[in-house]
């Protein structure tokens, strides 16, 4: 059944009216039309089943029939911290990532980081991975859309996770593995999880992260693009903690 994004949805005596861009996607794209089964999802974890009843130029009405929660999320809560990468990379991070389950991704500058961002596209970019995240959400079936915070300094994203997080770096150079980690933190169910750029973390960087908590972690001997590493933490994550498996 073919599934759409309204956030905040506006209802009355079961009827939810849809507007924005959904609109086209419906009745251009999808060709639907009154009779004709759809699902809504709130991002929030909230989902509404019903059929279309109405088609207008603007919007388009749906009778409700079934509204239940989600039950494609993860429990477990992992945020990730991605040092900025260039090109299409993080659009690719995100869009997976999402589908991996993540609840939120903070991108951060860090000393090595490519390209440094100029302020006057920050927006714009933080727009299109919003976007890229809801997209995703739809497509697999997730009823909760990540959350994708605004472009952080490396020590600001440092202060970011409470102490009921375990506080993860992965440093390529030294680190207990990660296994071991998760074994000797099994009560653990929110994670927060900081992955470099491709030119990796200095010394001074990982230093910064250990007076505050974070423990560094190795995946192994190979060294890893870091939007490799970083989805490859997060299926290790969900397949020791989470939902895959």
């Amino acid at each position: 059944m073919p599934r759409f994004y309204v956030p905040a949805p506006h209802i009355e005596n079961d009827l939810l009216k849809i507007g924005g861009s959904e609109v086209r996607h419906i009745r251009r794209v999808l060709r639907l039309k009154a009779g004709d089964e759809i699902i809504i999802f709130d991002g929030l974890g909230k989902e509404y089943e019903g059929t279309i009843i109405e088609e207008g130029l603007s919007s388009v009405v749906m009778q409700i029939q079934h509204i239940f929660s989600s039950k494609k999320d993860s429990s477990l809560e992992t945020i990730l911290a991605q040092s900025l990468l260039k090109g299409g990379k993080m659009d690719y991070l995100i869009q997976k990532a999402t589908e991996l389950g993540v609840k939120e991704i903070i991108p951060f500058f860090s000393s090595r980081s490519v390209p440094l961002l100029e302020k006057s596209m920050r927006q714009k970019r933080l727009h299109r991975w919003e976007r890229i995240a809801m997209e995703s959400s739809k497509q697999c079936g997730r009823g909760v859309v990540p959350k994708i915070e605004s472009l952080q300094d490396y020590s600001e994203m440092l202060q970011i996770p409470s102490p009921s997080f375990l506080r993860l770096i992965l440093w390529e150079r030294e680190g207990t593995k990660l296994k071991e980690v998760l074994n000797r933190t099994e009560e653990k169910t929110k994670i927060f999880f900081v992955i470099g750029p491709e030119g990796g973390f200095s010394l001074e960087e990982v230093g910064e992260a250990k007076k505050l908590g974070f423990i560094p972690v190795t995946l192994g001997r190979r060294i890893l693009r870091a939007e490799t590493a970083s989805l490859c933490f997060l299926s290790i994550l969900q397949y020791e903690r989470g939902d895959i498996g």
